[in-house]
C-alpha cells in the first residue's frame, strides 16, 4: 500500500457523521427516543430500518443521499419487542416530528421493519428499498419457532455475561460475515462492529434486537396484495454471498412477482452494504430518481 494511501475506518469517520448529525431526543407517547435527522428540506424522507439495532450502519447512506433527500435514524425504543406495535410507533414519530411522506429502506432484519411499516402505513409510503434482507415466509423466520427452549436461556445469559465479553463474543461472532470480503473491506468492517460494540450501552440494544427477532415467528407472512399499491416503486438488492439461503431470497422476490420490483445483485456479503456502499449507494440512487419521476407524474 502507498504511502498516500489512507486505511478507512469507521469509527473516525462516524465521529464526523455525528459531529455533523448529532442525535437528538423526543418524546413520543411517553416514550424518549434518540433520532438523527438531517438533509433537503421539503423533500421526501429517507426513513431507515435496520437489524441488530445498529443504526450506525447507515451513515454512508444519510451522508450521500441527505444532498437530494431528507433522511430519518432513530433508535428502536424499548417498550415493546412485538414488530406491530415497533412500527405503530414509528408512524406516531413521523407523526410527532412533522414527516408526511418517506421512502423506507430496510437491510438485514430491518427490511422486514420496512414491509411491515409499508403494509400498515400506505397513506405515508413513497417506495422501498429492501437490502441483503428476506421476508416473513422464510425458513429463517420459521426456525425460529423451534427456539423456544433456548431463546429464553440465552436472554438471561446475555443479561448476566458482562458487556464487555458479551461484546467480545459479538464482534467474534461478526467476523464471520466478513470472511467474503476484501482484506481493506474486512479491515473497515472490523472498525465498523468495534465502534458499535464501544458503546456499552449496546449491550441493551443487542438484547431486544434478539428479543425482537424471535417474536417474529408470530407474525403473519405477508402478502401480495399488502404492497400492490407500491407498484413498480420497489427495489430488492441481493448481495452474492449472503448469510441468508437463495431459498428465502426467492421467497422474498417472489412476493413482489408482478408487483415490478427491480430485483438487483450486488457484490459482497451480508455486511456488503455498509463495506462497500458506493455500489450499493449507485443502484439505490437511480431507484430513488425513478421514485421522484413516478411520485412527481
Amino acid at each position: 500500500m502507498g504511502g498516500n494511501e489512507q486505511v478507512r475506518n469507521f469509527k473516525t469517520e462516524y465521529q464526523a457523521f455525528l459531529q455533523k448529525y448529532p442525535y437528538k431526543t423526543v418524546e413520543v407517547n411517553g416514550i424518549s427516543v434518540r433520532y438523527q435527522r438531517g438533509g433537503k428540506e421539503g423533500t421526501p424522507v429517507l426513513l431507515f430500518f435496520h437489524g441488530l439495532e445498529m443504526q450506525e450502519m447507515w451513515m454512508a447512506y444519510a451522508q450521500y443521499f441527505s444532498r437530494e433527500y431528507g433522511f430519518l435514524i432513530y433508535e428502536y425504543p424499548h417498550h415493546t419487542v412485538i414488530l406491530e406495535e415497533q412500527m405503530d410507533f414509528a408512524s406516531e414519530l413521523l407523526k410527532e416530528l412533522a414527516i408526511k411522506e418517506v421512502i423506507l429502506i430496510g437491510g438485514s432484519d430491518g427490511g422486514i421493519h420496512a414491509q411491515m411499516f409499508a403494509k400498515k402505513f400506505p397513506e405515508v409510503v413513497l417506495g422501498m428499498s429492501l437490502v441483503t434482507t428476506l421476508t416473513l415466509d422464510s425458513d429463517y423466520v420459521r426456525n425460529l419457532k423451534k427456539e423456544r427452549v433456548t431463546e429464553p436461556v440465552f436472554v438471561l445469559l446475555f443479561k448476566l455475561i458482562p458487556a464487555k465479553m458479551e461484546m467480545k463474543l459479538l464482534l467474534k461472532k461478526c467476523q464471520g460475515f466478513l470472511d467474503c470480503e476484501a482484506s481493506e473491506a474486512q479491515e473497515y468492517g472490523r472498525t465498523f462492529y468495534e465502534t458499535v460494540a464501544s458503546d456499552l450501552h449496546y449491550k441493551e440494544r443487542f438484547i431486544h434486537s434478539y428479543e425482537s427477532v424471535y417474536m417474529l415467528k408470530d407474525c403473519p407472512v405477508f402478502e401480495k396484495k399488502d404492497f400492490a399499491y407500491l407498484q413498480g416503486k420497489i427495489q430488492i438488492l441481493i448481495p452474492e454471498k449472503d448469510i441468508f439461503e437463495k431459498e428465502d431470497q426467492e421467497r422474498l422476490t417472489a412476493l413482489f412477482e408482478g408487483l415490478q420490483a427491480e430485483v438487483l445483485a450486488v457484490p459482497g456479503g451480508h455486511v456488503g452494504f455498509i463495506v462497500q456502499a458506493e455500489d450499493y449507494i449507485e443502484k439505490m440512487k437511480k431507484f430513488l430518481e425513478k421514485i421522484a419521476v413516478q411520485t412527481e407524474n
